[in-house]
């Protein structure tokens, strides 16, 4: 063989040392992602649950001392106004949490010169939530909690009055929607719930005096309807929860492929589900009109808030998502 032909030959073989590198360092790329996006995603996961276990330790203990009429409700003890109801001893909603300081527009004039110093002025609990807070890239200035954003209607504006005054009423608040279940093709079925939440049972949700806070059981004042009896054996607790909805931003939501058990069974990697908000079913009402605030995609977008990303060849899909939940019980040590 010539040395024309030996350098032709040589060519072939480098050629396919390169072809065979690329196949090689796709699949291996792929794998290297995964363990990528796993170990940034578990590590949210691990700082968000943290943080929740300290807020509702917080929420708890200050509403333990907190000076509180003996036969008020959790929601009525987080309600209520001094200014216009004798009843009702202090503003925890100024001192403890505000649903209206779960969005914070950042441009606002009382806010801008020094939001440390504003945050600083906010209800304790608040305080603690702003680590958890998120801002989206197509809403300048807006700092939120994670969640659907919710006009609430009252007009309310943030109770926090900062080193530069009180900021304006946004209008704005946030809940948090929890999928419950899903249709053959991914549209899920949700359930309202607050980011801050009395520990109830399933059936009394809705039932503020079935609660453990009030240290009695007044049967005709219950909204859901009197009982027979107390459904509570221990009472004068404020058990509370905190709720976080953790969404990924590098994996995707895909639903199970189960055999005839139910027990999950091979791939599904095209079981994916489709991010279709207007196939959403509620179970209840949420606290006000859901509102679309941000960008087409990200892990919060939509009315909702369950998120879309772009994957699987262009097709609009739920990134994975689980509820956060930390509880708190402290025994309340003040009764008025």
């Amino acid at each position: 063989m010539g040395v024309e032909g030996l350098d032709r030959g040589l060519d072939r073989d480098s050629g396919r040392d390169r072809g065979a590198a690329l196949v090689e360092f796709a699949l291996v790329s792929l794998v290297l992602y995964l363990l990528l996006a796993g170990v940034v995603e578990f590590g949210r996961v691990m700082f968000d649950a943290n943080a929740l276990n300290e807020i509702a330790r917080v929420a708890a203990r200050e509403l333990s001392v907190a000076p509180v009429r003996a036969d008020a409700t959790f929601d009525y003890a987080l309600s209520c106004n001094p200014d216009d109801d004798a009843a009702c001893f202090v503003n925890l909603r100024q001192r403890i949490f505000d649903p209206a300081c779960l969005v914070v527009d950042l441009s606002d004039p009382a806010v801008e010169a020094d939001p440390d110093g504003y945050f600083a002025a906010m209800p304790v609990v608040n305080r603690s939530l702003r680590q958890l807070m998120i801002a989206d890239p197509a809403v300048p200035n807006i700092l939120r909690y994670p969640g659907a954003v919710i006009e609430d209607g009252t007009g309310a504006a943030c109770s926090a009055v900062g080193p530069n005054g009180q900021a304006g009423a946004t209008g704005l608040t946030v809940a948090i929607p929890v999928v419950t279940d899903r249709d053959g093709s991914g549209v899920e079925s949700i359930s309202w719930v607050p980011v801050l939440q009395e520990i109830r049972g399933t059936d009394s949700a809705d039932c503020p005096l079935r609660g453990p806070f009030s240290l009695v059981y007044i049967a005709a004042q219950d909204e859901c309807g009197p009982l027979a009896a107390d459904p509570l054996d221990d009472r004068g607790l404020a058990a509370v929860r905190v709720n976080f909805p953790y969404q990924a931003a590098m994996l995707s939501g895909f639903r199970p492929v189960t055999d005839d058990s139910g027990l999950p069974l091979g791939p599904n990697v095209g079981n994916y589900i489709t991010a279709d908000d207007g196939g959403v079913q509620e179970n209840n009402l949420p606290p006000g009109s859901p509102v679309e605030l941000g960008g087409p995609v990200g892990p919060y977008a939509g009315p909702y808030g369950l998120g879309r990303q772009y994957a699987l060849a262009g097709r609009v899909v739920r990134p994975f998502r689980k509820l956060i939940s930390a509880q708190a019980i402290y025994r309340r040590e003040v009764v008025e």
